[in-house]
């Protein structure tokens, strides 16, 4: 007995004592600042005291003891005594909302283990600020009735230090602000991660007055300004095409170069970079009271305003890429109508038929040996000839979505399923430039599971048998080459041409404008097409799919559908749908590989012969601003309207032209019953639409315009039934302004 107790208290004794020989200390890049529809990076460091240690490092759920059946995102470690290391977890935000432990496990017994405290994520847009001044671009903060979209903007101070030096990791920021002067230096690879950014969609703005060169020449591929050139401007002039209505502060400002305006934006990729030509941390302007509407209106008038509000919210597991994996082409799942026909077969047929024969010929007592007998045979002719029906070798199924931002950049997302028949584990290489992370399907969502490295090796192990596992990532390609596109629109009609330069070839290509879709066949490698496609005065968008029947194959065209169209719309794209291997991620046992890749680039509608860019029906937002009476509505593009009115704000202001035309096709027969009327700003007052006429805006548009640079249209239903009402599109005519 006592030397049972003596046992036990060693062994009890044992976790207490590699709990304090190890320490954890959790740290992530930006001190924390994170968004739910990003990635975030944990970052683990792991020390030792007077043991070496030799296990794993996990995220996991379960606080205390180990359990073999809790799902766990791992990375290995070993550490000598007195030494330390740091392992990074690279995760969506939304899976780290939930309570999660990092725990230190050796020999299969957790000695360490610390809770998982992230800050709650941002509401709203953030813009990071870099400078030396704690309080510069403090008026940039807006709170959320200031706004369109009820989105606050609020300004947090980073530090260059805390700059990360990946371009994925500045996703939590939505506008990056950094001063001239700097105490600190943003270093080469820090500025390479931000210029990166910028072209994935982000918006950097960069002040600098006399003589601060600091950043501004290290952006000189971006935006060559030329040093040397200080002077000053007077202050009223240089902001009166922002503030026409405000009084602005007397006198000058310096500047850092005077053959410049104060504000000047070049769109990089998907991006911007805004050049501030003073120092905002100088007075009279640091302090004006009226710096927040004249900043709005920079923002507005340079583009910003567009790319963060045309940024579309994009669940960061890639569910629909998920979804359609799992659907492993030559992969045939039984469905459970046969497995239910066979086994009840048996127990409610072969079982009993057995007993009876047996029974009649005396030999009852044969049936505990026949019929398990005839149960194991049943189960083994079940697996030997079924197995090969359901699947004949290892495979994967990757399904991909790549964006091509220039010839040199492109963003992918990725995820793939892989299904070993003969392997209780496996690994998978995952592509240098893409992030990834291994999960498993649980009871109500995706879970982390799985051992990485931290960086290009996912491993699978201890699977239960034919279990399909999968992994989602995203990240940039480079050098892929680009479409070289040249289409405008004529009348009612896109025209022009398009060339392959990109490294792949399509068995289809489209090219999509808003809500339709012209095709243009298949399209290989450095060939080149003509484009003459019709574009309607779409009402309603099309559906793709054809086929009534619920059948396994329209289930498949519907995901791929979303894939294609997973965080798009407003905009002209072209789009290339391929087979050929793209690897991002691969599993490295001989097995059957599949892809399915949608490559897509976004394109730039040339101007007429006039000069005038056209954009058509379906590219521009219309929102739903009032609504009175008896109203209902079928789905986003139809409402029933009784006797009342509904009012639609239209969204001129989400071009970048200098718009010429605005047209609504309401002499369509949809209209027809409706009382149609606009609001013409300048007067204050609403303005008849001749029923069943098309409304044409060209001289009077800038007085018909709101100061939000939208269009106001009511429309009236003064009898007692409902009539459908669809969303109306329109189409804009301008000058392209930047």
């Amino acid at each position: 007995m006592l030397a049972f107790v003596v046992a036990w208290v060693c062994f009890l004794g044992q976790p207490a004592s590699a709990e304090n020989n190890v320490d954890i200390e959790i740290n992530m890049p930006m001190s924390g600042l994170i968004k739910y529809e990003s990635w975030a990076r944990v970052g683990v460091t792991i020390s030792s005291q007077e043991k070496d240690v030799a296990g794993f490092v996990e995220l996991s759920r379960n606080p205390l003891a180990k359990n073999q059946r809790q799902t766990n995102l791992r990375q290995p470690v070993k550490l000598e005594k007195g030494k330390s290391t740091t392992l990074f977890f690279d995760l969506p935000v939304q899976l780290l909302l939930d309570d999660w432990y990092i725990q230190v496990t050796q020999n299969g017994q957790v000695i360490k283990s610390e809770k998982l405290r992230l800050p709650y994520p941002k509401d709203g847009q953030t813009i990071g600020v870099v400078n030396e001044g704690g309080n510069a671009f403090h008026f940039l903060a807006v709170n959320a009735s200031q706004t369109k979209q009820n989105r606050s903007i609020s300004v947090q101070t980073v530090s260059p230090d805390m700059l990360p030096d990946q371009s994925w990791m500045l996703e939590s920021l939505d506008v990056l602000a950094i001063g001239g002067k700097q105490e600190t230096p943003i270093n080469d690879t820090q500025l390479n991660a931000i210029k990166e950014w910028i072209k994935l969609g982000g918006v950097v703005i960069l002040s600098a007055g006399p003589e601060q060169d600091g950043l501004v020449q290290r952006f000189a591929d971006i935006l060559p300004i030329p040093p040397g050139n200080k002077g000053s401007v007077n202050i009223a002039d240089a902001l009166r095409v922002y503030m026409d209505d405000k009084p602005a502060p007397p006198g000058n400002i310096p500047v850092y170069n005077k053959d410049f305006p104060l504000f000047v934006a070049k769109p990089s990729g998907k991006g911007l970079l805004l050049f501030v030509n003073y120092d905002v941390t100088l007075e009279p302007l640091a302090s004006w009271q009226h710096n927040l509407p004249l900043w709005q209106n920079v923002m507005v008038q340079q583009g910003a305003t567009t790319i963060l509000e045309n940024k579309r919210y994009l669940d960061q597991m890639s569910r629909p890429f998920l979804e359609l994996s799992k659907k492993i082409p030559d992969v045939q799942t039984p469905t459970p109508v046969w497995m239910v026909v066979l086994w009840g077969g048996y127990v409610l047929l072969v079982a009993p038929l057995a007993y009876i024969v047996l029974k009649r010929i005396g030999r009852r007592e044969w049936a505990w040996g026949i019929i398990p007998g005839v149960a194991v045979l049943l189960t083994i002719g079940i697996f030997a000839f079924g197995k090969p029906l359901v699947v004949k070798t290892n495979a994967s199924y990757t399904v991909s979505e790549i964006n091509i931002l220039d010839e040199h950049l492109a963003r992918a997302r990725t995820a793939a399923t892989f299904l070993s028949v003969d392997k209780d584990g496996y690994d998978v290489i995952v592509e240098p430039s893409i992030v990834a992370v291994p999960l498993t399907q649980g009871r109500r969502d995706y879970e982390p599971e799985g051992l990485t490295d931290g960086s290009r090796l996912l491993s699978y192990r201890n699977l239960p048998y034919l279990t399909p596992k999968q992994a989602t990532g995203f990240g940039v390609l480079r050098e892929i080459g680009a479409f070289d596109v040249n289409v405008h629109v004529e009348e009612n009609r896109i025209v022009g041409q398009v060339k392959n330069n990109t490294l792949y070839s399509y068995e289809q290509a489209y090219i999509e404008v808003g809500l339709q879709r012209i095709p243009i066949g298949a399209l290989k490698k450095g060939e080149e097409k003509q484009i003459d496609g019709a574009v309607e005065a779409l009402f309603m968008p099309r559906d793709q799919l054809q086929e009534e029947a619920d059948s396994p194959e329209k289930r498949r065209k519907e995901m791929q559908e979303n894939v294609i169209g997973y965080g798009q719309g407003g905009q002209v794209r072209l789009i290339g749908i391929t087979t050929d291997p793209i690897p991002l991620m691969k599993m490295q046992e001989p097995h059957q590989s599949y892809y399915w890749n949608v490559v897509n680039q976004t394109v730039q509608l040339k101007p007429q012969e006039n000069g005038n860019v056209v954009m058509p029906y379906g590219l521009l937002n219309v929102d739903l601003l009032e609504t009175t009476g008896d109203y209902d509505s079928i789905n986003g593009y139809l409402w029933q309207l009784g006797k009342g009115s509904i009012t639609f704000e239209l969204r001129t202001d989400m071009t970048n032209l200098d718009l010429k035309r605005l047209l609504v096709p309401l002499d369509h027969s949809s209209y027809r019953p409706f009382r149609v009327e606009y609001f013409q700003q300048k007067s204050g007052k609403w303005r008849l639409v001749d029923r069943g006429t098309k409304l044409v805006l060209d001289r009077e548009l800038q007085d018909a315009l709101t100061v939000n640079h939208t269009l106001l249209l009511r429309f009236s239903n003064d009898g007692p039934s409902r009539l459908s009402l669809p969303v109306p599109f329109f189409q804009v005519e301008g000058v392209r302004k930047w």
